[in-house]
């Protein structure tokens, strides 16, 4: 899907830039490579004779391109949109089957068949259904302990382990890490 964005006008650094994003496709550990950095630099990176309008310019419509490239909105827009679409056809079909499981058991049908088709009434497989009296959460006191299942976590706690670190204490096997750049475009 191609949205034109007006900002995103065209440009030698944006074609550089298509180039660049179509020789890594999908692999984006390619960005690390020689060329690719050579590139980027080329686009960054003020070109002789060049004024600071043009500059400024050129680098502007980069930026936005990259801050196009990660807001994800639209395409989580059209995720959210197409579940919706799932979930509707899904529980469209599901009534229809029980419309229709309804009606062959009031008529006593256990099968039709067509050239094309054939429908049964089964018995579900699986457990049986259970029913409880009890709630098997807020009344779990009441059930005999043989029918209660007791079920432990462990976790490592970072965040005591930082808490740690920062207040001087030393361990063996931690250590606090330097937090590494990212870069701000706004």
């Amino acid at each position: 899907m191609f949205i034109n964005v007006q900002e995103l006008e065209s440009g030698a650094e944006l074609e550089q830039l298509s180039q660049l994003l179509e020789m890594t496709g999908e692999n984006y550990t390619d960005l690390q490579s020689e060329e690719v950095e050579q590139q980027v630099t080329q686009i960054i990176l003020r070109r002789e004779n060049e004024s600071s309008k043009e500059y400024n310019a050129r680098l502007d419509r980069f930026l936005f391109y990259i801050q196009f490239l990660g807001n994800t909105s639209v395409i989580e827009d059209e995720i959210r949109r197409l579940q919706a679409l799932q979930k509707s056809r899904k529980g469209l079909a599901e009534r229809l089957k029980s419309m229709i499981l309804y009606r062959l058991q009031v008529n006593r049908i256990d099968k039709i068949e067509t050239p094309k088709h054939t429908l049964k009434v089964l018995d579900k497989g699986g457990r049986l259904p259970l029913e409880l009296d009890w709630d098997e959460k807020e009344d779990l006191d009441k059930f005999p302990p043989e029918f209660v299942k007791a079920k432990t976590t462990q976790s490592v706690d970072k965040t005591k382990i930082i808490k740690h670190l920062e207040a001087g204490g030393t361990l063996t096997w931690a250590r606090l890490l330097e937090r590494g750049k990212r870069l701000s475009i706004k």
